[in-house]
């Protein structure tokens, strides 16, 4: 794969009359979002499913330094032999904005783990969508456009990657084979890349999915009928050993600092505030594994204050919104999730209550972080009673509480 992958570096910088397929994963970066760029890239080049025979060449939408934050992605590509200096990385979005300006019909992008452009790369809004794989709340968009288009309501976008190309690039390997007349190869004989992209695919899925158990309220019939697939290729056994690896590097915060774990998996949306024609909110929302509790008796409360205010001033926020989870075992009350919402400026009022008052999820005031300038500036802490939401749920949930009068609101929503 990774002849594939260094294939692609030159292209950019190279006067060429062939089109480049960009495929890129969403602003969070975490390990679903760029495992399933980097396969997806390799799937759409292999099988050449787009026409034309575009160049397709990954992109992770993070600053490449900011990779090191990620313990399981580095974990996951280092055990697979990916060179990360073979991949984009959004110190590269210069070369795809020259390359834009000059060759304006040529670049396009395939988005994988979210269907709009986010607003780091807005710079590139008016470059035509060619395709699209997510598990987010679909937006509408690029129907037009899009010769792929598939978003479906699963735990992991790699089991959506997996279920759109895996069987198709595996029967092609087979079928370029012919070795003796057989059709099926056998483990021998396989490409080396199958071996890479299945445990690639099938490592995010257990992940983002706690290992297929369904306790969690995570996994879907997809993901565990991909995995099932999946799994023979990649020379396990089963599935305990790799997900214990792949969580135990995730879970290792030990190294980050608070300001580096609100940062490492952040997503960010400016949207319109209802009551304004012209006034719009910025909202973040970071993902922290881990509770609040962990980190005040590691960092003590002022530096989680400060570095909340820092980050959210680094990013102009209006709302900061921190999503906290943590599995502390069976007899320790299980998998947990917290949310601390920050509110900035006065155009987010009203909304913490609003957001508290939520009939689903329920939620449960906690004072872990409480100090009178937190709780006068209108911060809030909360236990999160239903842990199956996660991001991707209670964003759409609080965009509808800015964006729409209570009037128009669904009691729970």
């Amino acid at each position: 794969m990774d002849v594939f992958l260094a294939s692609g570096r030159a292209h950019l910088t190279e006067e060429t009359s062939t089109e480049i397929v960009v495929v890129t994963g969403n602003e969070s970066a975490d390990l679903d979002s760029i495992i399933s760029a980097i396969t997806t890239s390799f799937f759409l080049s292999h099988l050449q499913v787009l026409g034309g025979n575009p160049i397709i060449v990954p992109f992770i939408n993070i600053p490449k330094s900011d990779l090191a934050l990620r313990s399981d992605v580095l974990y996951i590509l280092s055990s697979n032999d990916i060179n990360i200096d073979n991949v984009y990385f959004r110190d590269d979005l210069p070369l795809l904005e020259q390359f834009a300006a000059k060759n304006p019909d040529q670049l396009s992008l395939f988005l994988v783990d979210h269907n709009i452009i986010s607003e780091t790369m807005a710079s590139l809004a008016g470059v035509k969508v060619k395709g699209v794989i997510d598990h987010h709340v679909d937006e509408q968009l690029y129907k037009d456009t899009a010769k792929i288009r598939r978003i479906e309501t699963v735990g992991s976008c790699t089991s959506l990657v997996a279920d759109e190309f895996l069987r198709r690039a595996t029967e092609k390997a087979a079928s370029l084979d012919h070795r003796d007349g057989e059709q099926d190869m056998d483990e021998k004989h396989r490409p080396n890349w199958i071996k890479q992209a299945t445990r690639m695919l099938l490592g995010a899925v257990l992940i983002d999915t706690v290992n297929l158990n369904p306790d969690y309220k995570k996994v879907t019939p997809l993901d565990l009928a991909v995995a099932k697939e999946i799994l023979p290729y990649t020379g396990w056994d089963n599935t305990d050993g790799v997900f214990g690896k792949i969580d135990k590097a995730r879970r290792d915060t030990s190294q980050l600092s608070w300001y580096d774990l609100l940062r490492k998996d952040y997503k960010e949306w400016t949207v319109s505030r209802h009551g304004s024609d012209d006034q719009t909110v910025k909202v973040g929302f970071s993902s922290v594994t881990g509770l609040v509790e962990k980190y005040v008796k590691r960092d003590g409360v002022d530096t989680i204050h400060k570095d909340i205010k820092t980050w959210s001033k680094t990013q102009d926020l209006d709302l900061l919104v921190i999503m906290l989870s943590d599995d502390l075992g069976e007899h320790q009350g299980g998998y947990q999730r917290q949310v601390i919402l920050n509110p900035i400026t006065d155009k987010v009022g009203g909304f913490v209550d609003q957001f508290e008052a939520l009939d689903e999820p329920k939620f449960e005031r906690i004072k872990s972080i409480d100090t009178d300038s937190f709780t006068k500036e209108g911060g809030r802490a909360y236990r999160q009673h239903n842990t199956a939401l996660s991001r991707k749920q209670l964003w759409p949930m609080a965009r509808k509480l800015l964006t729409e009068p209570p009037s128009q609101q669904t009691p729970n929503l």
